[in-house]
Formats: C-alpha cells, structure tokens, sequence
C-alpha cells in the first residue's frame, strides 16, 4: 500500500510523525487508566465516537501497555441525505454501564467540537466521574465548542495551507 497521497490531497503529517504521537498518546492513556483503576476499581472506558475514529481508536489501543475496556456508541452529527449538522446530535450508548465510570472519548478529527462537546455533557448527565476526549488532529477554529484534552496534532491553518505538529496537549 502506498503512503503517497492522491494529486488533490495534500499530504500534512508523515507517517512517522503520526506513529510517534499515537505513541506519545497511548502513553498519555495509560497514566490515566492507571490512575482510574487505582481510584475506581473499574478499568477506564475508552469509546469511539465517529465511525471515523475507529481506525485511530485502535490504533492506540493496540500500543497501551495498561487495560482499558474499549466500547463503540451510535453517533450521529450529520444528517444522512444532505451530509449537513443535525441540529440535535444523536448518541446512541449502546447500553454501556457509565454512571461512576472514568470515560475517555476517542475521534480521529476534532473539528467543532460538537459531537465531543455533546457527549461529555450527556455522560456527566449519566453519572460519569469524570470525561476526558483524545482526538489525532485538533483543528483550532474561534467557534469550537470543545478542545481535546489530548491530540496529537493541532491544525492552524486554513485550506491545508500550514499544519504544525505539536506536542501532546494534554490536561492532566
């Protein structure tokens, strides 16, 4: 497989720069399910918003050296048919047991930060301890909702014009 974009894509972090902040990431992670498992008893509970961040999600899971309990809920933020926002964003949390829990939010891109923003609020409304969000890519904007506590990179520019890596945000 070819790591070489498509002629309109633009290609702006390589593939070494994003295994080293999956990496630095998973690092991250582990700090927090540790510190969670040594407060709560419980493993934390890792869950992958978008179909999007799937890919991502696994990607860091799969370097974590401590466990964590991965779960996938139903999120929708764009209606289907005409691939505009929904005005209400639906989340579907697949029965998942949150009241109590320590809960870290997973998408590849946060763009407005409403999907994160709207989650966060739902799973405090449901008892959660505490909810923490992980994006690869944050891309800065004056209306975001929300602000990853973790990303691997934070995109400044506009049309693809400049992208710089940083180091792990993180909020601990």
């Amino acid at each position: 497989m070819s790591t070489i974009p498509a002629s309109h894509l633009d290609l702006l972090y390589p593939p070494e720069a994003i295994e080293e902040q999956l990496h630095l990431i998973a690092g991250k992670l582990d700090a927090w399910a540790a510190g969670s498992k040594a407060a709560t008893g419980n493993l934390l509970l890792c869950i992958c918003l978008l179909r999007g961040g799937a890919f991502f999600f696994s990607d860091v899971l799969l370097r974590m050296k401590n466990s964590v309990e991965p779960a996938f809920c139903r999120a929708r933020s764009y209606d289907k048919n005409t691939n505009k926002p929904l005005d209400k964003i639906e989340i579907d949390w697949q029965s998942t047991k949150l009241a109590g829990r320590d809960i870290v939010l997973f998408d590849n891109i946060c763009d407005s930060g409403r999907t994160f923003h709207e989650a966060a609020a739902q799973l405090l409304a449901q008892g959660a301890r505490s909810v923490r969000s992980v994006s690869m890519v944050y891309r800065v904007r004056p209306d975001s909702l929300h602000a990853p506590d973790i990303s691997g990179f934070t995109f400044t520019g506009k049309n693809g014009s400049s992208a710089t890596a940083s180091a792990i945000t993180a909020i601990c």
